[in-house]
């Protein structure tokens, strides 16, 4: 996945998370639903997988 689709998928999920947790009341106090369990959980995946990118990046000369 380049650079660009990583964090496009990134920031997709986060806005997919962020989205969910504003209308769900049963997301609230960081207690997902079953719904929104898998959407927050893809946003991680996508962070992590950003973070990791960049820090790598951060090694290289």
């Amino acid at each position: 996945m380049s650079r660009d689709e990583l964090f496009i998928a990134y920031m997709r999920a986060f806005e997919a998370s962020t989205k969910h947790l504003g209308a769900c009341t049963a997301c609230q106090n960081d207690q997902p639903c079953a719904t929104g369990a898998p959407v927050h959980s893809e946003f991680i995946t996508r962070q992590n997988a950003w973070n990791e990118r960049v820090r790598a990046e951060r090694k290289q000369p």
